[in-house]
């Protein structure tokens, strides 16, 4: 048998390395004496090819060098972006890249509009993909193939933002497009990789109910939370945005998202951003529930809920367990915040027999961190014969964080009392015996303890702690099981010659009217309502164009005063948060109204940051909004840089805080008609 070799490329590397062998007789039959075996650096060759085969299956990029941070890129596509009137029977989509991208992900980083029914098959080679379609393409449509951040290069490089390849089977190619902003609702900072989905209402539709199964259109956020959709056809749509975790290209319970800033959108092949960003949050709808008891001694309960919970209330009634047998109640001692367990509450008993045992808990005894009440539950426990060794600890001053000034004493701003912080609740005699406020002179100064959580003090004077007035607080260790040890600290109340104040003006910003004013542009045939100039806190009225109404005829608690709401709905919460301070000073927080001046008075000189909302509800607390049916997001704005205050003065805001809203656009709808088509009365409505 006689053997030939030849080279050919590897479609991946370029490199001729794969040999042939070729036999001029059947392969299977035995070798003959005399006959000449294949050389051995012919298997050699064979062997470099299979690892390389290997590395063709999923390229890799070649080791060392600068790191590579570009994203890959198309450099070509058959059809080509943008073509028109391309044949229904083409069978691929082939894309050509500017890197090897990992193969793996491409089908998860891939979406279609108008999806195919059944899946698309995918040929590689090298750089290229071919997209096999699964059945012809439909007439006059624009196809689109959005490739988002999920697709990686082969060193693991994410798109920065998604590739949209599109083309026509039609004379016409779609341009309707719109545009947006995602960001964190607390914090205002751009969120990427949040997928968009684009669902399409009908003409008169003003949000789907209920929401398809698929999204008409799906893109994602870049790095700075823009994303866009492109080619889509001009109409109306409902633009949700979601952290899909699970990739199934729905809202699921739990998945942080934002809803639209007005229900309905219309992709215009001429419309710019919408102005007012997508807000993005985890909806927390649900009251915390118990999740476990626990008798961690013959003294003490501990018991543990499903998210992290505020203690409302340290009555012993609320807490005291009963025996299930006899139902005889045991006393309780005390009750308080698990330190270091956001989640958990202890309960201090006299001693229990070892049998069950149960709590009645009512609701409200607890809250969630937003103030959702506790679903009433029963904690069931069997009461352990364990002896309780926890002994009470003393764990620091409060406030924390406080450096001495020049006298050494630690600076109270005013307002603020002095306290104490330990690991569990006191008894009468430890609060008695524990714990001594005396002034400069050694004397006694008349003074409580108060707690909300069972753990951390405040000290409250019987007279207040007056400016330049000093006073020292000693927690006495022998109390506490921490023997021949005593914590002092002395505090001084600052006067107001070292604070300062910063003021400013909120208003609510007619996005809609300034969208008109920096193009110069007029609507016809339009009617603008004004809004008052103490509501926009601006000299002139802010306008919205809206078309004419007929408000003889409109009901005042109908769609007309929803929108109003928008505007007049509930007052804005404003609150102030320190990024550096010479005195620590907590978060606080007001309410003025649209349009008003506020003042956050004795700070500290230092920087401060800016957040607020309109509160629509007047809950105290702000909404991420609702899906189904839906609802907005109360308008949040944020402060672009920190505010410094100064001793002795009053710093006014740069500019003021703008709430931005985007109200509904009403629609015109036909009235009744007669017989013969005739209409009976036309006018403009506001819908629901």
């Amino acid at each position: 048998m006689f053997y030939t070799r030849a080279l050919e490329v590897s479609p991946c590397t370029g490199i001729s390395v794969f040999p042939r062998l070729h036999a001029d007789s059947d392969p299977g039959r035995r070798e003959r004496p005399g006959e000449q075996r294949p050389p051995m650096r012919a298997w050699g060759l064979l062997g470099v090819a299979a690892l390389l085969l290997v590395s063709c299956a999923n390229p890799q990029a070649p080791s060392g060098g600068p790191r590579d941070t570009t994203p890959p890129s198309v450099v070509d596509t058959r059809p080509v972006r943008d073509t028109v009137n391309v044949p229904t029977d083409t069978e691929v989509l082939r894309i050509e890249f500017s890197e090897y991208v990992e193969r793996s992900g491409f089908p998860q980083a891939l979406s279609v509009t108008p999806a195919f029914e059944q899946r698309l098959q995918f040929d590689w080679s090298g750089r290229t993909v071919e997209m096999e379609f699964p059945s012809s393409l439909r007439d006059s449509t624009t196809y689109i193939f959005t490739l988002d951040t999920n697709l990686r290069d082969a060193r693991g490089v994410s798109l920065e933002s998604p590739i949209t390849v599109a083309f026509s089977t039609g004379p016409k190619i779609n341009r309707g497009r719109i545009e947006g902003q995602v960001v964190g609702a607390y914090r205002g900072r751009p969120e990427p990789q949040v997928d968009v989905y684009a669902y399409l209402l009908a003409p008169d539709e003003v949000g789907p109910r209920p929401l398809p199964d698929r999204p008409s259109y799906r893109t994602q956020t870049g790095e700075e939370g823009r994303f866009a959709f492109d080619y889509m056809r001009e109409a109306r749509y409902y633009v949700l945005a979601l952290r899909d975790n699970n990739r199934n290209r729905k809202p699921d319970p739990g998945e942080p998202f934002a809803v639209p800033p007005r229900p309905a959108l219309q992709a215009d092949s001429g419309a710019g951003a919408v102005p007012v960003p997508w807000l993005f949050a985890q909806s927390d709808t649900a009251a915390p529930r118990l999740q476990q008891a626990r008798s961690v001694s013959r003294q003490r309960v501990r018991l543990a809920f499903d998210e992290p919970v505020r203690l409302q209330t340290q009555a012993a009634a609320a807490w005291a367990p009963r025996d299930s047998a006899t139902g005889s109640r045991v006393d309780v001692e005390g009750v308080y915040a698990v330190p270091d367990r956001e989640n958990a509450v202890g309960v201090r008993t006299a001693p229990m027999e070892e049998t069950r045992h149960v709590v009645p808990l009512k609701r409200g005894v607890v809250t969630d961190t937003v103030g959702r009440p506790l679903v009433p539950d029963t904690a069931r426990f069997r009461a352990t014969a364990r002896e309780d060794t926890t002994r009470t600890r003393f764990r620091g001053f409060l406030p924390a964080d406080l450096g001495r000034d020049s006298t050494g004493a630690r600076p109270l701003l005013p307002g603020v009392q002095p306290g104490v912080r330990f690991n569990q609740s006191l008894d009468s005699t430890q609060r008695r015996a524990g714990v001594r406020i005396r002034d400069t002179t050694g004397a006694p100064r008349p003074a409580s303890l108060s707690t909300d959580d069972g753990t951390r003090y405040r000290i409250q004077f019987e007279s207040s702690l007056s400016p330049e007035q000093y006073v020292d607080v000693e927690v006495q260790g022998d109390v506490f099981a921490q023997a021949d040890t005593t914590y002092q600290r002395r505090f001084r109340r600052v006067t107001r010659r070292v604070l300062g104040e910063l003021e400013g003006r909120v208003r609510v910003a007619d996005t809609a009217r300034e969208a008109a004013d920096s193009t110069d542009g007029a609507m016809d045939d339009t009617t603008a309502v004004r809004l008052p100039a103490g509501l926009t806190g601006r000299a002139e009225a802010d306008t919205l164009t809206v078309p004419p109404v007929d408000t003889a005829t409109m009901n005042p608690d109908g769609p007309r005063a929803r929108l109003d709401s928008l505007f007049y709905g509930g007052p804005v919460a404003i609150s102030l948060t320190t990024v550096e301070s010479s005195v620590p000073v907590a978060p606080r927080r007001l309410t003025a109204s649209p349009g008003s001046t506020f003042v956050f008075d004795q700070l500290p000189d230092g920087q401060y940051q800016f957040r607020a909302y309109l509160d629509r509800n007047e809950n105290g607390r702000w909404d991420v909004g609702q899906i189904q049916p839906y609802r907005p997001a109360e308008p949040v704005t944020w402060l672009g840089e920190p505010v410094e205050a100064r001793p002795r003065w009053t710093t006014e805001l740069p500019a003021p805080l703008r709430l931005p809203v985007l109200a509904p656009v009403p629609r015109p709808r036909e009235g009744p008609r007669h017989a013969g088509g005739r209409p009976v009365h036309h006018r403009r409505v506001w819908p629901s």
